[in-house]
């Protein structure tokens, strides 16, 4: 039996001129990647009342739907509906590190949002439940539902943005192996490291990285991912210095530490009930994109992620067809829309 569960969802309207000139100034003043502060990474795919639309069809077990943005409303969304918090930045988040352009900073301070229930779901605008989706399939007895798959981080060459990226993995993993003694942590939690349902391939991973002596990384699926505030709270606790020096990052940075590092704390310390995390990841492009529509149409996965990496010339074409197959499975507006 599960306490509340609320939903939280962080969104940006890049199209706000307000926003716009911001973002402009804090780009410019700071010395950030540049990937991080491009236009396109802020696009909007004019979806969002499709993913109410979505939760409230396929999740209808949630308590609240928190909206996290820097003060925009969607024009379709009702205020007044009793299941939705409208939260601004400025609502939780330290006035330090406002304003944030960052994913990062917004995500790893949620459990400052003060009427926030202990159990939520995360979410991203670009993610949408397809299936009926239970509660279970997040938390068990207030417990978090996750897959402690092993992975190996890699550095390479290439954009700045990927090496940003690599770079805040890294600095996850660097926190679990300055507090876990890895083989203490496999052993004391075998069965849930080495649980079936995670696939032959996925124990395979396990089993050949068993034997380095520190953490290499984890698999991350891009999907909405079950949270306590509390956690977050413990991972604050223990390496304040890291977060803090993260949250202050208005774009993305090699400095940065993402919401993963709580899963990965709660791996590490076994607070966790294994399973194989579901649904399809696609980064669309000009030569896939009609195999994500398809895939919506028939619904043939619990969630798919979207996320595009098309020129901005091909991103109109791209997004059109998605939303037209999303509008197909949910046509009728939910009571979030006015």
């Amino acid at each position: 039996m599960n306490g509340p569960i609320d939903i939280v969802i962080p969104w940006v309207s890049g199209t706000d001129p307000e926003w716009l000139t911001q973002k402009k100034h804090y780009a410019n003043a700071g010395n950030y990647p540049s990937e991080g502060t491009k236009d396109y990474r802020f696009e909007s795919w004019d979806n969002l009342h499709l993913l109410f639309r979505a939760i409230e069809r396929f999740m209808p077990w949630y308590h609240k739907i928190f909206l996290v943005t820097c003060g925009e409303v969607p024009d379709f969304l009702w205020r007044e509906h009793k299941r939705l918090r409208l939260v601004s930045h400025a609502d939780y988040i330290p006035a330090e590190y406002l304003p944030t352009f960052n994913t990062n900073t917004i995500e790893l301070n949620l459990h400052r949002i003060a009427d926030l229930s202990e159990n939520f779901v995360l979410f991203n605008d670009d993610l949408f439940p397809l299936q009926d989706t239970p509660e279970e399939y997040y938390f068990r007895d207030n417990v978090p539902c996750d897959e402690a798959i092993e992975s190996v981080i890699v550095p390479h060459g290439g954009p700045t943005d990927k090496l940003c990226y690599n770079a805040m993995f890294a600095n996850n993993i660097r926190i679990v192996n300055r507090h876990f003694n890895k083989g203490e942590i496999v052993r004391k939690n075998h069965e849930k490291w080495f649980h079936a349902g995670y696939g032959e391939d996925n124990l395979l991973r396990n089993k050949n990285l068993q034997y380095w002596h520190h953490f290499t990384g984890f698999r991350n699926p891009h999907m909405a991912a079950p949270y306590q505030k509390s956690c977050f709270q413990t991972l604050w606790e223990q390496e304040p210095e890291m977060l803090d020096t993260a949250s202050r990052n208005k774009f993305r940075n090699y400095t940065d530490v993402s919401d993963y590092a709580v899963r990965y704390w709660n791996l590490c310390t076994g607070h966790f009930i294994p399973r194989k995390t579901q649904g399809r990841q696609f980064a669309v492009t000009m030569d896939n994109y009609h195999e994500a529509v398809q895939l919506i149409r028939t619904q043939t996965t619990p969630m798919i992620s979207i996320s595009e990496v098309c020129t901005p010339e091909e991103f109109p074409v791209i997004k059109q067809a998605i939303n037209q197959a999303l509008l197909e499975i949910l046509p009728e507006k939910c009571s979030f829309e006015k």
